[in-house]
């Protein structure tokens, strides 16, 4: 249990009913050890190397969080993911993004055509257009809430319908009819964003994160270079496993 994270902690102990199964647990994995040395398993070989791969594999664990020392403190974190951000500052680039609306229709472009008319600019377009794709959009995702689509990128949506609603200038355009593979759209244009830049500000806590671990990952590839820095393999042995591996492979079932 105090492996797991505090909010984990807290959510598994609130819950008397999942203590008690893992205590269960427990205790049945116990129980079916000391039976398992009673009848002597552990000298099977199989169960032998089992428990030799377990406990190299535990103990190298402990080795490499030892090797991994203190964290690096918060202030030279924060200069790195600095550097980093100043290293490739066009990696925090958002493109030009725009927010729609759409009436989806399965049946044709004739079935949409008074609903286009319908939805000509006019102080209560934006209204009238919402309320028409709750009734008639064939979108179950966006009917819902109006036919709106939310903001996206260029490339996100099927080309000619990504094509359409970047072609939209003003919030309340409409577009013509425009077929894609789920059938028929009329779009209307509610918000553009203009390609901008996230300041480092936006973007720190996930930086000094990804440096953190960063710095985790290269203290432990330290410690494991230097143990292969003084491998030799032995490649007919490497040979034979692979030959026996494939010829096992061959035998008919």
């Amino acid at each position: 249990m105090l492996r797991l994270p505090a909010q984990a902690q807290a959510a598994l102990l609130s819950r008397p009913q999942d203590v008690a199964r893992i205590a269960q647990s427990i205790l049945i994995r116990r129980e079916l050890a000391r039976q398992a040395e009673a009848e002597g398993l552990e000298k099977d070989p199989k169960v032998a190397a089992a428990l030799r791969a377990a406990r190299e594999r535990v103990l190298s664990e402990a080795a490499l969080a030892r090797a991994e020392g203190p964290p690096p403190d918060r202030q030279t974190i924060e200069r790195l993911a600095r550097n980093q951000y100043d290293a490739t500052p066009e990696k925090f680039d958002v493109p030009e993004q725009v927010r729609v609306r759409h009436i989806l229709s399965r049946q044709g472009p004739a079935s949409r055509s008074s609903a286009h008319a319908n939805c000509s600019p006019r102080p209560s377009a934006g209204a009238d257009f919402a309320a028409l794709a709750k009734a008639n959009s064939d979108d179950p995702g966006s009917a819902a809430r109006g036919g709106d689509l939310g903001f996206f990128g260029r490339g996100k949506m099927a080309p000619a319908f990504d094509a359409a609603a970047f072609a939209l200038k003003e919030p309340g355009d409409l577009s013509d009819v425009v077929k894609t593979e789920s059938g028929y759209h009329i779009i209307k244009l509610e918000e553009r964003k203009p390609a901008s830049r996230k300041p480092f500000d936006a973007v720190r806590d996930e930086l000094v994160k990804s440096v953190a671990e960063a710095e985790t990952r290269n203290r432990r590839q330290q410690v494991v270079e230097k143990i292969t820095a003084q491998v030799q393999f032995d490649q007919e042995a490497i040979e034979q496993v692979v030959a026996a591996g494939r010829a096992a492979q061959a035998k008919p079932n």
